[in-house]
Formats: C-alpha cells, sequence, structure tokens
C-alpha cells in the first residue's frame, strides 16, 4: 500500500516538475505574438483593422472590471488560481439560463490556457492549465494578472483585448464605452465564434443582455435595466473597410520588422506609406511600381505584390542607358557629339533600331532623348579604350559605385539593358541622378512603439552610397536630358504641368519599364508581358503616380548645378542645403561671405534649420559648420569683443533686441568695458542706454 502511495506521489511529483519547467521556460504574460501588432500609415491611419491595443488597468472603467469579474470570475480576488466552488455555480447557471453565461475556468486559468496552450480539449491541457493557473498567482500580481487578461482574451475577428475590440466594434477608446457596449464585449469571451457580432449580430446582443441579468438586482452601479437594455437592442456593427491590397503592405513592413529584433508583439508600428498616394493609384495585376523619398529613403508607396517590386528580376532595356550616358559625359562627351546611326553587326548579333531605321548620324541628346539603340552601342563601345575595357567600366560602375544588385552579361547587349534586376534596385539606382551621386538607404518603418505607447525606435536617414568620381557638371547635364525625355521624348506621356518630371523608358521581350524621378520623389513602374511598348504600358502608370505626387504637394525641382563658384550660388545653401553641398559647394566659404547679411539671430536660426537637415547626411560637414558657429555666431552680451571683431553689426542687432532692465545694465558695464577700446561702438551703445 506504502508503495502504490509512493508511486501516485511521484507521479504528482513528476507532473508539477514538468510544468513548473514548463512555466520558467515560457515567456511573460504581457508578451503577445508579432502577429499583433498595429501597422500604421504615414498619417497615424491604421492599415489593416486593429487586432490588438494595449490598454493599461487604470485606463478601463472600473464598471467593465466589475461586469467582467462578475461574469468571468466573482471569488477572483480571493482564490489562488482555481476555484472550485466557482466551477460548480457556473455550471448551475449555465443550466438554469440555457445558455453560457459563465465559464468554469477562474480568470487566472483562461488567462493561463491564452498565454500559453492551445484550445485543446484534453485532460492534458486540464491541468497544465489549473497548474500555471497556480504558478501565475505566485508569481504576478492580482492587478498584474487582470491587466494581462483584459489585454489578451479573444473576442472573435482575430482580436484580441478589449482595447481593440472597443476600436473595431465601436470606433471608440475602453474609457469611452457605454455600458451596452461593455455588456456585448463581455459577453462575446463565451462565444467568440458563436457570438461574432458581424455574422451574429442578433446572437452577440442576445449574450450581452443575458450577461446583464445575470446581474444582482442591487448593484452600486446599474438601477435601472431598461434603458441599456434598449440601447443594447439598437446597437448595429458595420465591419470596417479592409481591402486585400494593403496585406502587400505589411508583408513588406513585416520584413524589416524581423531586422529590428522586436520580441513579442503589441507593438504600433509606423511606416512610411502615404496612405493618399497609395489609394489613388490602382495597378493591373501584371503592373507593379514603386515611389521612394530620394532625399530620405522614405517608401512611400508601392503597388504589386512585394515580390514583384523588391526581388522579381526583369530585363531593364534601355532604362540602362542613363547610367553609361553619364559616363560618356563624365569623359567629355556633351549633348552635341555627335554619333553613328548606321547598321552593325557583331557576330551574329546584328543591333537594330526600334523602328528599323537608320539615321545616319545623330546628336548624343537625339539618341538619348528618343532612346535610339544604334548610336548608345556606339557610345557605350567608347567608353574606354576598347569595346571590352567599356563593357567592364560599365558593369564596374553600375555594380561597384552603383550598387544596383542584379544579373549582368559579359558582352556589348549591356548597353541595350541585358541587365536583370527589379523595380526596386532600379528606383535606388536611379537616386544618384537627382542626388548628384548619393544614394539614401531606404526604409519602411519610420518609428515603433511598445503596448505602452513608449516611443522604442525610430529612424532616421542615413546615405548608403556617395559616388565621388563624377562631377556635378556631368550629373547636371544628363538630369537635363532625362529631363527632356519627359518633355519631348519616349516618356512624354508622363509630363505633367507644374512636376519637374525626369525619366527614361525601358522596354524588353517579356517587361515595360519607365523610371522617373523629381526633385524629392524617384519612381518606377514595370508592366510584365510580351510585345508591350514602354511609351503605352508603363508611362501612363508614372502619369497616374506623377499626377498624385503633384496633388498630394510633392514637386521639388531637380537641383540645377551651375559652374559658379560658392559666393555666387551663395542663396541656394538656405533653401537646398544638401543639394548645396552634394554639387560640391563650400559651406565655410559661403557662411563666411553671408555672415553680416543677416542679424545675428536670423542667421543664427537659418544656420541650425540647415543642420537639422543635413546632420544624418553629411556629419563631417555638421562639424566643420559647429565650429565655424563657435567662432562667428556669438552672442554679444556674452562675448562683446569677439562679436565686434568678429565684425557684426552692433546697431541693427540691438534694433532686433527688446532689452528688459537686465539687458540695459549689461549694456552699461559693456560700455565702460569698450569705450576706450572700441569708441565707435560705444557712441552706438550711448543710443540704446537710457
Amino acid at each position: 500500500m506504502l508503495s502504490v502511495s509512493l508511486q501516485v506521489f511521484q507521479f504528482f511529483l513528476l507532473i508539477f516538475f514538468y510544468i513548473y519547467n514548463y512555466y520558467n521556460n515560457s515567456f511573460s504574460i504581457f508578451l503577445v505574438d508579432s502577429n499583433y501588432n498595429t501597422y500604421l500609415f504615414d498619417n497615424q491611419e491604421v492599415i489593416l483593422p486593429t487586432k490588438y491595443k494595449y490598454v493599461k488597468l487604470e485606463d478601463i472603467p472600473v464598471e467593465m472590471l466589475y461586469f467582467l469579474l462578475w461574469s468571468e470570475d466573482r471569488e477572483f480576488y480571493e482564490h489562488n488560481g482555481i476555484n472550485i466552488k466557482a466551477m460548480t455555480r457556473a455550471a448551475l447557471t449555465n443550466i438554469r439560463n440555457l445558455s453560457i453565461v459563465q465559464g468554469g475556468s477562474t480568470l487566472t486559468q483562461q488567462l493561463a490556457k491564452t498565454v500559453y496552450l492551445t484550445n485543446e480539449r484534453s485532460y492534458k491541457r486540464k491541468i497544465m492549465d489549473i497548474m500555471l493557473a497556480f504558478f501565475l498567482e505566485r508569481s504576478y500580481t492580482k492587478e498584474e494578472i487582470l491587466e494581462a487578461y483584459v489585454n489578451s482574451v479573444y473576442l472573435g475577428n482575430d482580436i484580441s483585448g478589449v482595447g481593440a475590440a472597443s476600436q473595431r466594434y465601436y470606433g471608440k477608446e475602453v474609457k469611452d464605452l457605454s455600458y451596452a457596449e461593455m455588456f456585448i464585449l463581455i459577453g462575446i469571451i463565451n462565444g467568440p465564434e458563436i457570438f461574432n457580432p458581424y455574422r451574429y449580430p442578433e446572437r452577440a446582443k442576445e449574450q450581452g443582455l443575458i450577461v446583464l441579468n445575470s446581474l444582482p438586482d442591487k448593484n452600486i452601479f446599474i438601477e435601472n435595466t431598461e434603458e441599456i437594455k434598449k440601447e443594447i437592442e439598437n446597437i448595429s456593427f458595420d465591419p470596417p473597410p479592409y481591402k486585400d491590397k494593403y496585406l502587400n503592405l505589411v508583408y513588406k513592413v513585416k520584413a524589416e520588422e524581423q531586422s529590428l529584433g522586436l520580441t513579442g508583439g503589441g507593438y504600433t508600428v509606423k511606416t512610411t506609406i502615404n496612405k493618399g498616394i497609395y489609394d489613388s493609384v490602382t495597378l493591373d495585376s501584371d503592373s507593379s511600381a514603386l515611389l521612394i523619398n530620394n532625399k530620405t529613403g522614405e517608401i512611400l508607396s508601392f503597388w504589386g505584390g512585394e515580390y514583384d517590386v523588391f526581388y522579381s528580376n526583369q530585363l531593364i532595356g534601355s532604362a540602362i542607358k542613363p547610367f553609361y550616358y553619364l559616363l560618356a559625359l563624365e569623359k567629355g562627351y556633351n549633348k552635341d557629339t555627335k554619333l553613328p546611326d548606321q547598321p552593325m553587326k557583331f557576330g551574329d548579333w546584328e543591333p537594330q533600331n526600334f523602328d528599323k531605321t537608320f539615321r545616319g548620324t545623330v546628336t548624343l541628346e537625339e539618341a538619348l532623348i528618343d532612346s535610339i539603340n544604334i548610336p548608345s552601342i556606339y557610345l557605350a563601345m567608347h567608353i574606354d579604350i576598347s569595346p571590352q575595357k567599356s563593357i567592364e567600366s560599365i558593369k564596374n560602375f553600375l555594380v561597384s559605385d552603383v550598387g544596383l544588385k542584379g544579373n549582368y552579361p559579359d558582352d556589348l547587349t549591356i548597353s541595350l539593358g541585358t541587365v536583370e534586376t527589379n523595380p526596386y534596385e532600379l528606383t535606388k539606382a536611379y537616386t544618384i541622378f537627382p542626388n548628384y551621386g548619393l544614394i539614401p538607404e531606404t526604409y519602411i518603418i519610420s518609428e515603433v512603439y511598445d503596448r505602452k505607447g513608449n516611443l522604442i525606435y525610430k529612424r532616421y536617414p542615413k546615405i548608403e552610397n556617395r559616388i565621388t568620381d563624377i562631377s556635378n557638371q556631368a550629373f547636371s547635364e544628363i538630369n537635363n536630358l532625362l529631363r527632356r525625355v519627359v518633355l519631348e521624348g519616349t516618356g512624354r506621356r508622363a509630363n505633367i504641368v507644374d512636376l519637374d518630371l525626369h525619366g527614361k523608358t525601358g522596354t524588353s521581350d517579356l517587361s515595360a519599364w519607365f523610371i522617373g524621378y523629381t526633385g524629392s520623389e524617384s519612381l518606377s513602374t514595370m508592366v510584365k508581358g510580351e510585345d508591350l511598348l514602354s511609351s503605352s504600358n508603363a508611362v501612363p502608370i508614372a502619369r497616374d503616380i506623377a499626377t498624385s505626387i503633384l496633388y498630394f504637394g510633392h514637386k521639388d525641382e531637380v537641383y540645377v548645378y551651375l559652374s559658379l563658384d560658392a559666393l555666387q550660388q551663395k542663396v541656394s545653401f538656405f533653401d537646398n542645403p544638401i543639394e548645396f553641398i552634394s554639387t560640391g559647394s563650400e559651406v565655410i566659404t559661403y557662411l563666411n561671405s553671408i555672415k553680416f547679411d543677416y542679424s545675428f539671430k536670423e542667421l543664427e536660426m537659418k544656420v541650425n534649420d540647415a543642420l537639422q537637415e543635413i546632420k544624418y547626411f553629411y556629419p563631417d560637414v555638421v562639424e566643420e559648420i559647429e565650429q565655424w558657429k563657435t567662432n562667428n555666431l556669438i552672442d554679444f552680451f556674452e562675448d562683446p569683443y569677439g562679436f565686434i571683431q568678429n565684425g557684426y553689426d552692433l546697431e541693427n542687432y540691438l534694433k532686433t533686441l527688446s532689452l528688459d532692465i537686465e539687458q540695459e545694465e549689461k549694456l552699461k558695464n559693456i560700455y565702460q568695458q569698450i569705450k576706450f577700446v572700441y569708441p565707435d561702438q560705444a557712441r552706438i551703445l550711448e543710443k540704446f542706454i537710457n
């Protein structure tokens, strides 16, 4: 007999330690699955219906907590995780009401099941949730358990927690719920599928009435239930608008999310996606497009499948041409250079122009604007000392300098775009043109907040690559040519009044392209299929996107480099400091030239604003400017000698101030200090001293 008892004891001890070990190796009750993150557009609108929204216990009305505990676990604050009496009472109540009014498990057991277990119905799972509830009660306070419960309880339609349910079903915060709305939510807990308010609204309302009627006749919150019953009956549930196309956006966000190392879920993830631009453009299933901010690297929108935009490599055709035309311009070619347009043959390859005709001779600008193949091949052949060296130079520039990832040929067909890459890579590569050699790191997540609303991640712009061996003059010339492609060439269908759009078309056997950019945005469109024309397939899509860009106020012009020194271009630094620096202008020389053109305070404000714009792009220049500020932006009251020695206009400076009594006293002291050293400045001070 003793042996049997010992074996039983050992068996239960084994179960105890098994579950205890399982519990110790599990995560916190406050961690939720990453599928329950909330994703926002850049304007804070939710991309997909909210699945999870963390709510602090103190932000939940005490009435709702009372109704919840009355329905689910009346002895919550008395038991240690398991309540045999409650299990018995729940069974009797359900029989009496002929409906599921109360559950047999304690609230702690329900939490254990939600967080650690599956919905499997078995004795093993029941033993597990009893033991886990026992351990939870010894690891957390009652308030912590209750807070975890209200934020994890499943309420149907892929929603966890009362915060998300309040937003989804009623469009309001938990703290703003009426009693009627509270009762329906609490009723859903006992059967999220059978009481689904979208699918079975009458059932959900009936269940809410049952929870209401289960309250004792005398309670501290409700005296007359009739008005609440009427409100329950009149509540309607309208599913939120849901667009399957938004799923592709979320897939891309989740891919970047993994690189941030976020654990669990319940985060609010703000993206860079512009909802207005995204919703304004609709593409067919064979099309894809991408729009990025070419200064910051923000992915503003993309259309089509995530795979098509970011990973599906296709031949890019003539969209390759601007890259080696840029190399040619750097080598000394110009827009008026004459290029032959005559039959060519390279072994078995006999290239043709699109229209199957030859013009004899064309200029470089004509060849690019009208995308004429034969003169372009000739130009590509002469980038270096031999055709083979030219091929290597073009390939090295694209791979090493630009960083364009893809599959490359080893022959002259590279000049006609037998490079395979995807819209994302090509769009990013084209940012070298408006940025004069700068390529920003792209990103789609701008901020992340934890479940309590704390900002835990913020993304700042960074430069991924900088091309330094191409002159600003060459970049400016290629920009001029690519603008003319849109104005009068193969991309003219994309042209829109008041938008400084540049770009290039590209056509291959199985795809049609347009890659374009303004001063702040870069875009690509790609259409898959046979016998397509970029001008009639890809370009109209680009026009739709360009129209949206203009409508939403994105119309920055591409910077035009002038062959002038910094002093002649001095106004441009404060207008666009990034462009000013990227074109090689000398900032310190410029600042020295204009430091007397503004009041002290005005200049300080302008310099600080410029620093904010460039601090993530040019940290080395920021250091130079900060040092310049130390030496030149001098407060007269702190260093009157330095102020005067730097040549600042003292009288105009003092006129900008509204002097208080303390400053007037300081002026009197400064006057005594400088009246013999700087008598002219002392006489100026006399005008401001009462």
